[in-house]
């Protein structure tokens, strides 16, 4: 993710208007699933400190999207010393603005980074903790929040989030910790901003793109499986697509999803349930049907999808029958004129609120 930014972040550094932005959160850890051992429902406390920049229109793309920031902050959550103790993240974000006046807007903001969770699960020093299974962690926030203007500098900044820490899945245990809270703060902007400095589209969002395409896409992931301390398993990917384009900041689409997972493979050779390596082979195999939505964002994107299982003697021992999907894409410049349009993508994939794998994915759309 943070790889992804510094790719996307020169399309937004060239605006002029920078600012630093500090919150403070009070929330509570959700108790998400009845398997979690770990202490949630009480009071906790968390702060973070950003630095912001914000669009003025440089690109077309940014006018027809109202003007988005794009920024970083470092984050700390007090979890409680009986849900992990604390986190610390660095969480590349886009906020993007759903309503807007003279003095009043409010944003949807999307992040996710990298977080550091100072007691995962250990099975000698902390066996009784089953949230997170590791240090290092993916940190992933929806945000929705105002911001009112209090001078030509200063914003007052509250709203509501939603914060998940989990591996992916990479080391056992791995059910994660959810955050809901609210928040407050204050937003100092270098620079005084005026109605002038905001420059208009000079072309329109619905002309210029093609409405039917398509997308095709491999991708890797690592997991474990059953067993707590143990081994990691490849997960291979892959999936196609057919997309209608509404106009040139989202689509939609519908498509199949192919998995290999190595590490259900191995298992299955060791069930009753399989007779052979060809049976595993097959109930290893995960087949389904997705719809997707895609935002765009200039050269990036970001897309939520929601799938399905089907097929018969495959999906052996998926978790639940449906999934969700996050993807963060980079594409390659529209400026290089190619037949089929390169990118490169991260995925976090869940069942219900449950992280699966963290997958780093590359293809073509056309």
């Amino acid at each position: 993710w943070v790889l992804l930014f510094g790719l996307c972040s020169n399309q937004y550094m060239s605006a002029q208007q920078i600012s630093l932005e500090s919150s403070v959160y009070y929330g509570k850890v959700w108790r998400h699933t009845p398997k979690l051992k770990t202490q949630s429902g009480e009071g906790l406390l968390g702060q973070e400190l950003a630095i912001r920049v914000q669009t003025l229109g440089k690109r077309d793309w940014q006018a027809w999207q109202r003007y988005p920031s794009l920024g970083a902050c470092l984050a700390h959550f007090e979890l409680g010393k009986g849900s992990h103790n604390r986190a610390f993240g660095l969480l590349p974000w886009l906020n993007v603005p759903v309503l807007s006046s003279n003095w009043l807007r409010i944003n949807f903001r999307l992040g996710t980074g990298l977080a550091w969770v100072s007691n995962p699960y250990d099975w000698w020093n902390n066996p009784d903790q089953n949230a997170i299974g590791s240090h290092w962690n993916n940190m992933t926030q929806f945000r929705l929040g105002a911001e009112a203007v209090l001078s030509s500098r200063v914003r007052l900044i509250a709203g509501g989030s939603f914060t998940h820490f989990s591996n992916g899945g990479v080391s056992l245990p791995n059910y994660g910790v959810n955050v809901i809270s609210g928040w407050l703060g204050a937003c100092w902007a270098f620079k005084q901003a005026s109605r002038e400095d905001y420059k208009p589209a000079l072309s329109s969002r619905k002309k210029g793109y093609r409405k039917f395409g398509g997308l095709f896409q491999g991708g890797y992931a690592s997991a474990q499986i059953a067993t707590l301390d143990g081994p990691k398993y490849p997960i291979w990917l892959g999936s196609g697509s057919l997309f209608y384009q509404f106009n040139r900041l989202h689509r939609a689409s519908i498509g199949l999803d192919y998995e290999q997972n190595s590490a259900i493979y191995t298992w299955s050779l060791h069930s009753a349930l399989f007779n052979n390596e060809s049976a595993a082979k097959k109930g290893s195999t995960r087949l389904s049907v997705f719809i997707g939505e895609e935002f765009l964002f200039g050269d990036l994107s970001i897309q939520l999808q929601a799938g399905k299982y089907l097929g018969k003697n495959v999906n052996a021992f998926v978790p639940k029958k449906l999934y969700s999907k996050l993807s963060l894409r980079w594409y390659a410049p529209e400026q290089i004129k190619l037949p089929l349009r390169p990118f490169i993508g991260v995925t976090l994939k869940a069942h219900a609120f449950t992280a699966e794998y963290i997958a780093w994915n590359t293809g073509m759309s056309f």
